[in-house]
């Protein structure tokens, strides 16, 4: 699995009302201050999704193993979050709050990287899209799924990359010409080979991807 990393927990304010999370930090022990910033939003509220599912945990661990501050946390109406469920517009809200709170905590000028997976990672691209992030990173994002057609943007510019589960059983894989029409900077497409939509027992394998994709987008140490 990937490596543990300090994790801190936080409760903010959001859109909806409170709203728990957490912070996986950098290693203090490699003596350097975050280098980015970074959320990780969990699966679908209304199907189980939270920010302590698996993929999510590790993902962020992955991510903060690069030197980022990544925000893991519960959209409204999960765990210990107030609010209700609002089809993603009010959980669209909750992604920008925790944003927010990011830049408050941590320099403000640190790029940020929207990150999730599946219905976590619309949020993020809806965030992304909206010039609110500096790179997206979407795990197994339910492009072409026919229910979130009126809530996928159609054109994003900011630097994207994709972590695809290779026999994916609820989300069909977008076409070639599908992500070069959507995205205006796609740098890496990763796939999981025949790992199902969750992932389960390719946990380890999905954390690598994650680490290889935000590294091409940038977000990796650099060579001393």
């Amino acid at each position: 699995m990937t490596t543990l990393t300090p994790v801190e927990p936080f409760a903010i304010e959001g859109p909806g009302g409170r709203l728990d999370g957490r912070l996986e930090l950098p290693d203090p022990a490699a003596g350097a201050a975050p280098r980015f910033l970074a959320i990780f939003g969990h699966p679908h509220p209304q199907h189980g999704g939270t920010m302590q599912n698996s993929v999510v945990v590790h993902g962020a661990r992955a991510l903060a193993a690069l030197g980022g501050a990544v925000a893991r946390f519960d959209f409204r109406g999960v765990g210990r979050s107030g609010g209700r469920y609002d089809e993603g517009r009010g959980e669209r809200a909750d992604y920008g709050a925790v944003a927010a709170f990011l830049r408050r905590r941590f320099a403000a000028s640190l790029p940020l990287l929207a990150a999730g997976f599946s219905f976590g990672a619309i949020r993020a691209l809806e965030v992304a899209a909206a010039g609110e992030a500096d790179a997206w990173l979407g795990v197994a994002p339910p492009l072409t799924l026919a229910r979130y057609s009126g809530q996928v943007p159609e054109q994003v510019a900011v630097r994207a990359a994709l972590v695809l589960a290779g026999a994916d059983e609820l989300v069909a894989a977008p076409s070639p010409d599908e992500l070069a029409r959507r995205f205006a900077d796609l740098r890496a497409v990763e796939v999981v080979p025949a790992a199902g939509h969750l992932f389960f027992g390719r946990i380890r394998e999905v954390a690598a991807a994650v680490a290889r994709a935000a590294a091409a987008l940038g977000f990796a140490p650099t060579a001393s």
